[in-house]
């Protein structure tokens, strides 16, 4: 959820920085900076009811028409408008108050298809799926959900969304997620920044395709580095943490980002993930930013970590009170609950019983 200041301390610091660089003097309709590269610049809104893989009824049907995407929007419309008249205001009852911290009200994952007209996000692999995850892939997944599943010890085994370290839309790469769906861009000579609203995240991409560091060092948000390729800027990061997964993917993943400026309110988004060690295959995805006149707003996540110490806190109450491993609500239902970490400790005891064999 959001929250209001005047202006974010990180945004100041962002804006000061610009400042020094050099700005922009591109105007409304000119889709270039002063000094020839194109111009990125402004609020882009990535909320998209497209979703990430196809959708088994779909088939093979890599897009959609004008007349099939304003059907889908509608029907989005329609049922979240009979949501909002039934008295329960898109709440899942199983999202009690201790459990998520709030309800479905508050979700803004937009009513429109993305402007690539593409029935999923993945544009490669043909068939709009993910690629199959390697058994190691699978085996740190299961790990994590385990240990996500227990009473924590320490915020160190708590995930990044609930630590507030990583915003789990904000990237990179940048997906269209609950909330939050907003990102700008500023640009100077020889550099180019990147805010996204959730956890106001931000990245200041240098252009001249510098080398990235030494593998040794390890960044929440990897290292990037960016490079012009005509009309668009191609951003390589890599250099991930062990604790920075994007849909499985482990410390060794090669991002690529390509941002295209395709009109005056458009601006195409596309990432391939090459990871071997956690898919059999690369991916890629698509996506259509529009802009908006919207404000980047504050995200103060946890609002100063109260939210990760009364979970700490918590854990030490039910261990003084012999009832810590009796909780089964370690795990947010968004997550997948309880659900999701009895799964996973099934399959890590039955991968441990078939290597005893």
């Amino acid at each position: 959820m959001k929250s209001h200041t005047l202006v974010p301390t990180s945004r100041i610091a962002l804006l000061a920085f610009l400042v020094l660089a050099g700005t922009a003097s591109a105007q409304d309709g000119e889709l270039e900076t002063s000094w020839g590269v194109p111009d990125l610049q402004g609020t882009w809104d990535y909320r998209s009811i497209t979703p990430l893989e196809r959708p088994a009824a779909f088939g093979d049907k890599a897009t959609l028409t004008a007349e099939e995407a304003a059907e889908l929007e509608e029907q989005r419309r329609q049922q979240r408008a009979a949501r909002a008249t039934s008295g329960i205001q898109d709440v899942d009852p199983s999202q009690g108050d201790v459990d998520v911290g709030y309800n479905s009200f508050w979700l803004d994952l937009g009513d429109k298809v993305s402007g690539t007209m593409r029935t999923s996000l993945i544009v490669d692999p043909p068939n709009g799926r993910l690629p199959k995850m390697t058994d190691g892939a699978i085996r740190r997944i299961n790990e994590r959900y385990a240990l996500w599943g227990q009473p924590p010890a320490g915020p160190e085994e708590r995930n990044s969304f609930e630590r507030c370290i990583i915003g789990f839309n904000a990237g990179p790469p940048m997906t269209p997620g609950a909330y939050n769906n907003m990102m700008e861009i500023f640009q100077s000579p020889g550099y180019v920044a990147i805010m996204t609203e959730m956890i106001n995240d931000h990245r200041v991409i240098p252009t001249d395709g510098r080398p990235h560091a030494d593998e040794s060092m390890r960044f929440w948000k990897g290292d990037s580095s960016g490079v012009w390729d005509g009309d668009t800027f191609v951003v390589t990061t890599k250099n991930y943490t062990d604790h920075t997964a994007y849909r499985g993917t482990g410390p060794n993943l090669i991002l690529t980002e390509r941002f295209t400026r395709t009109g005056p309110d458009a601006l195409l988004y596309e990432y391939t993930v090459d990871d071997p060690e956690s898919f059999e295959a690369p991916w890629t995805t698509a996506l259509e930013m529009r802009r908006s006149d919207d404000p980047v707003l504050e995200y103060a996540c946890h609002e100063g970590n109260r939210a990760m110490t009364l979970m700490l806190r918590g854990a030490r109450h039910r261990e003084q009170q012999g009832t810590a491993e009796d909780g089964k609500d370690w795990l947010a239902s968004w997550y997948g609950g309880q659900n999701r970490v009895d799964a996973a400790r099934e399959a890590l005891e039955a991968a441990k019983e078939e290597q005893d064999q």
